[in-house]
C-alpha cells in the first residue's frame, strides 16, 4: 500500500529511502497504545513491503509493542520521532529471543527520530541478577549493506546490537542507554564482520560500549533459533573496522577487542572518542588464537572508575594468553596509541607471553594524570572472560608502576607525560615498569619524578 500521508511528511520519511513505497503499520492492524501487542501487525506490514520489493515500514507517533519481528531485504524500519517500538517483557513473546532479527538479507535499515526501548529492566531480579531475557536485542547475520542511524536505544535487556559474518556496515549518530548495572548489556558487538563503520554516537552499557569479536558458534544466536539449530559456524576475521566521534559509558570496557579471539582482526582505528567513567577505557583481550595486527587508537579522552564503585580501574590493558590448555596462541603486532588523554587511579597494563611477543608496540603523546593511589597489594592482572591462563605466567597485576609492559617485542614510547598527586603521603610507584621486554625506546618521558625499572630486558635505549 502506497503513501497516503501529507505530502512533506512522506518526502521526509522516504529521503533515506529513494521514494520507495511507505507502509505505515497501523494500516496493517498496530494499534500504537503500548498495551496490546503489534508483532503481527509489523510483521505483516514488513512480509507485504518485501513481496513488493522493498520498501519503508513507517511507525507514526505511538507505542509498538512487540516480540519477535524479522527484518528483510530492502526494507527500512522507520521510526518518526515520537514512535516507540516497544519491547516486550515476556519472554514468550521472542520467538529467537531478539526484539529484531535478520539473517542473509541485503540493504536494510533501522532509522528515524523514533525511538526502541527494550524496557530491559524487567529481566532482572530485585538484586540485578538476570532472569529468562532477550539476547541481543539487534541479531543480524550474514548479511549486507545494513544501516542503523539516527534513533535512539533504551533498555537492552543484554547485548543491544550484534552483526555476526555482515559486510558493510553503518551504525551512526544513535543514542544507546542502557542500566550501567544490567550486566552484559553490550552497546554494539561487531561480530567476524567487515567494512564497518561506527560514528557520532552516545553508548552507556552495563558492560563493553563497542567491542570487536571473531566467535565460534555450534548453534544459531540464540539456543531457542531452530533456523541455526546444530549448524557449525566458524569465526571469520573482523577488519576494515572504523570507530570515530562517539562519547562512551561502560561498566566494563568502553572499547574492546575480543575475549572471544578465534579469527583475525586487522586494519581497525578507533579515534576521537571520550571516555567516561569507565573501569577499562581500552581492552585488546587475546584467547582464542585469532591474530590482532594494524589497530590505531587516536585522539581519545578518558576518565576510569571502578565497576559500581569496587575493585580497581584499568585505563588500557592488552593481554595475550590461553582461554584453556588446548587454545591456540594469539598473535599481537603493529598497535598503536596516540594523543591519548587519561585521568585514573589505575594503571595501564601489557603483557605477552614468552611464545606469544607483542611486536611493535608504541605509545606517542600521551598524559596520564593519576588520581590517586589504589591499594594494588592483592590485586590480579585485568582479564576478561573465564580464562585459565599459561601455567607458571607471573601475575603483573600487583606492579607499583603506572605503565606496566612484559613480553613485549619493539616497544616504542615517545612523549609520555604522567602526573602524579602532589599532597599526601604517596606509596612507591614507578613510571614506567618493563620486565622480558625486546628493543626498547623511550624519548621525552615526564615521569613527574617517577622512576623507570626495567629488568631482564635487552635492546633498551632511553
Amino acid at each position: 500500500m502506497r503513501c497516503t500521508l501529507p505530502i512533506l511528511m512522506c518526502a521526509s520519511a522516504l529521503a533515506a529511502a529513494d521514494f520507495a513505497p511507505v507502509y505505515n503499520v497501523r494500516t496493517y492492524g498496530a494499534t500504537g497504545t503500548g498495551a496490546a501487542l503489534d508483532t503481527a501487525a509489523i510483521q505483516k506490514a514488513i512480509d507485504v513491503a518485501a513481496a513488493a520489493g522493498g520498501g519503508t515500514v513507517y511507525f507514526p507517533t505511538g507505542k509498538f509493542l512487540s516480540g519477535t519481528i524479522t527484518l528483510k531485504s530492502n526494507i527500512t524500519l522507520y521510526l518518526a520521532p515520537g514512535a516507540v517500538l516497544l519491547g516486550s517483557k515476556r519472554i514468550e513473546d521472542y520467538a529467537v529471543k531478539h526484539l529484531i532479527y535478520a539473517r542473509g538479507i541485503e540493504n536494510a535499515a533501522i532509522e528515524g527520530g523514533g525511538s526502541i526501548d527494550g524496557q530491559g529492566d524487567a529481566f532482572f531480579n530485585a538484586d540485578w541478577k538476570p532472569l529468562p531475557r532477550p539476547s541481543p536485542l539487534i541479531e543480524i547475520w550474514d548479511s549486507r549493506g545494513i544501516r542503523i542511524q539516527d534513533i535512539a536505544i533504551r533498555k537492552a535487556p543484554a547485548w543491544t546490537v550484534h552483526v555476526k559474518n555482515c559486510d558493510g556496515v553503518k551504525i551512526r549518530g544513535i543514542s544507546l542507554l542502557n542500566n550501567l548495572r544490567a550486566i552484559n548489556s553490550d552497546g554494539i558487538d561487531v561480530d567476524s564482520s567487515r567494512n564497518v563503520i561506527i560514528s557520532d554516537c552516545h553508548i552507556e552499557a552495563g558492560d563493553d560500549c563497542i567491542v570487536l569479536k571473531t566467535t565460534n558458534r555450534t548453534a544459531g544466536p540464540a539456543a531457542s533459533d531452530v533456523s541455526m539449530a546444530g549448524e557449525s559456524v566458524a569465526a571469520g576475521p573482523t577488519e576494515n573496522v572504523v570507530v570515530t566521534n562517539c562519547v562512551l559509558v561502560s561498566a566494563a570496557s568502553a572499547l574492546k577487542l575480543g575475549t572471544e579471539s578465534h579469527g583475525d582482526f586487522r586494519h581497525c582505528a578507533f579515534s576521537n572518542c571520550v571516555v567516561r567513567d569507565s573501569r577499562t577505557g581500552i581492552a585488546l583481550f587475546a584467547y582464542d588464537g585469532g591474530a590482532m595486527e594494524d589497530v590505531r587508537f587516536s585522539n581519545i579522552e578518558m576518565t576510569t572508575r571502578p565497576k559500581w564503585g569496587k575493585g580497581v580501574e584499568w585505563p588500557i590493558v592488552i593481554d595475550v594468553d590461553r582461554r584453556t590448555a588446548s587454545s591456540r596462541l594469539s598473535r599481537l603486532r603493529d598497535i598503536a596509541f596516540s594523543d591519548i588523554t587519561i585521568y585514573t587511579k589505575g594503571r595501564v597494563l601489557v603483557e605477552g607471553t614468552p611464545e606469544s611477543l607483542i611486536d611493535n608496540l608504541s605509545f606517542r603523546g600521551v598524559l596520564m594524570r593519576i588520581m590517586g593511589y589504589e591499594n594494588i597489594a592483592k590485586v590480579k592482572k585485568a582479564r576478561g572472560g573465564t580464562v585459565q591462563g599459561v601455567a607458571g605466567m607471573p601475575d603483573f597485576g600487583p606492579t607499583p608502576a603506572a605503565m606496566i609492559f612484559a613480553y613485549v617485542h619493539g616497544l616504542k614510547l615517545d612523549d609520555v607525560t604522567e602526573v602524579w598527586p602532589g599532597e599526601g603521603a604517596a606509596p612507591e610507584r614507578s613510571a614506567i615498569f618493563g620486565d622480558r621486554l625486546q628493543d626498547v625506546r623511550i624519548t621525552g618521558l615526564d615521569g613527574d619524578g617517577h622512576s623507570v625499572r626495567i629488568e631482564n630486558s635487552t635492546g633498551v635505549k632511553q
